[in-house]
């Protein structure tokens, strides 16, 4: 029996890939000197990486993640730094190209095909260590890379654990329908869509483009000039050839957003044979960008050109478009009723919002107080970070607030987020991601705090402007896990 036992404990430990480990307390010195000079190695000598492209990513229960923080992005960024500067490896285009260079070659379109991500994943133990894992993905077979791997735990320093808790956004994902461009990214996105184009049309040797560019059509408000910026950087490119002459042209350059939630759109850009008797084919790229709702859009002010005149009443600022789950909605629609017992309000008196919640979800509650800014409810102990609610599917949810009317003609549902609203506004913020929620939580974090029945100053103009925009952009990135209610109450106790 014993020897049938030492051969099964051979095998298993057999079996086990080849992992390095490290304990080294301190993070940067093991970034440094252990885990880069590793890394580099590999992917020079291991047989696996052998004229492969690779990105480096970092991981989130095992998975690609766009979203991460501070810490663990910068940790990638090192060896992401390290890898570019070691000849021999080939790096994805995405990651690999510069954020002013116009140029691609032949090379840069080969980098696409991307068959390894190296992920570096930062978790926090039970122990209250921290630990490190960098491993290897092998895309096309979905399998970790034997006989590549090392770790660390240790302590983390203050500042390590500050900028853990800094949100980051992955820009290796930029463009992705969770990582959408901005209108202050246009260039990248030129630069994104025209990579897409030229590397499709490289492989199209046989057809030979003339392009006219469509000035048309309008573009969408904060992408005007981006399809002229696309269409230069494809000349710089040498994939096509630009004309100003449309009798000499065979195909027309044009881009359109497409809404798709609220604020997020798909932009498309597309080359279109300009004759039906033309037989080259037509191309298409797209990326996703972050776009002001048509409902913002502020009309241009009037220069009245006279004088003595009385000065226009300053136009309402227009709502803001905070996507939610639309005809699937999370959570039944608000209403405001009466505490159950005095247990439900504490030390004030109180009135009780109340909802139900429709899957499993964690609900955030906030108000936006007439003439004194939104505020976010805090629970019990007024603590500093954001509380939230865990909703069960088919159970009603009742969160506390400041007594108010209960009579339902009092009170009517909203389904938009007002800068200054008329009257008190009551919201409640699903979601049904836990990773999106910490994230939503993070942003509330910047909301003051309402814990009594008192009225708090809360963000109101271009601070609450800034916020909101903030919350328009988390949430159309996760729109499908995040639901809103909300209900305008008229007080009239």
């Amino acid at each position: 029996m014993k020897r049938v036992l030492i051969v099964i404990a051979i095998l298993v430990a057999q079996s086990i890939p080849a992992v390095a480990e490290s304990r080294e307390k301190d993070l940067d010195r093991w970034v440094e000197r252990d885990l880069i000079p590793y890394v580099r190695q590999q992917l020079l000598v291991h047989p696996r990486f052998r004229n492969e492209t690779v990105m480096f990513v970092v991981l989130d229960d095992n998975t690609p993640s766009s979203s991460t923080n501070a810490l663990a992005l910068s940790i990638r960024d090192r060896l992401l730094a390290a890898a570019v500067a070691t000849r021999g490896v080939a790096i994805g285009w995405q990651q690999g190209r510069s954020g002013t260079t116009l140029e691609s070659t032949p090379q840069d379109c080969m980098h696409d095909d991307v068959h390894y991500y190296i992920g570096i994943e930062l978790r926090q133990k039970l122990s209250g260590a921290y630990a490190v894992n960098v491993r290897a993905l092998d895309l096309e077979d979905r399998n970790w890379v034997t006989g590549f791997g090392t770790r660390w735990q240790g302590r983390l320093s203050t500042s390590q654990r500050q900028a853990m808790r800094q949100e980051r956004v992955d820009e290796t994902f930029l463009g992705a329908r969770d990582v959408p461009f901005t209108l202050a990214q246009t260039d990248l996105l030129a630069a994104h869509l025209a990579h897409q184009l030229s590397c499709t049309l490289k492989k199209r040797v046989q057809d030979d483009y003339v392009v006219s560019v469509d000035l048309v059509e309008p573009p969408a408000p904060g992408l005007e000039g981006t399809v002229q910026l696309i269409s230069n950087n494809l000349a710089n490119r040498q994939a096509l050839t630009l004309s100003a002459d449309a009798s000499a042209t065979n195909a027309v350059l044009s881009g359109k957003a497409h809404p798709i939630d609220g604020a997020l759109h798909q932009y498309w850009v597309t080359v279109t044979p300009s004759r039906d008797s033309d037989e080259i084919a037509a191309l298409s790229a797209s990326a996703y960008v972050v776009l002001p709702d048509a409902r913002q859009r502020e009309a241009q002010p009037v220069v009245v050109a006279q004088t003595n005149v009385e000065p226009a009443p300053r136009a309402a600022p227009p709502p803001v478009s905070i996507p939610n789950a639309g005809k699937d909605a999370l959570l039944a629609p608000l209403i405001i009723a009466a505490p159950g017992g005095h247990s439900d309000c504490g030390m004030y008196r109180c009135s009780m919002l109340q909802t139900e919640a429709r899957v499993d979800t964690v609900v955030f509650f906030m108000e936006h107080q007439a003439n004194h800014g939104l505020v976010r409810f805090g629970d019990s102990q007024c603590r500093s970070r954001t509380s939230a609610r865990i909703a069960r599917k088919g159970s009603p949810l009742r969160f506390p607030i400041a007594e108010t009317s209960t009579e339902k003609r009092n009170w009517s549902e909203i389904e938009e987020w007002s800068l200054e609203p008329e009257l008190d506004t009551y919201y409640a913020l699903a979601v049904t991601d836990a990773s999106v929620a910490r994230r939503i939580a993070n942003h509330m974090d910047k909301l003051p705090p309402r814990c009594g029945d008192a009225l708090r100053p809360g963000l109101e103009d271009d601070q609450l402007r800034d916020w909101l925009a903030g919350l328009a952009i988390l949430t159309a990135r996760a729109s499908e896990h995040v639901d809103w209610r909300a209900i305008a109450v008229r007080d009239v106790l």
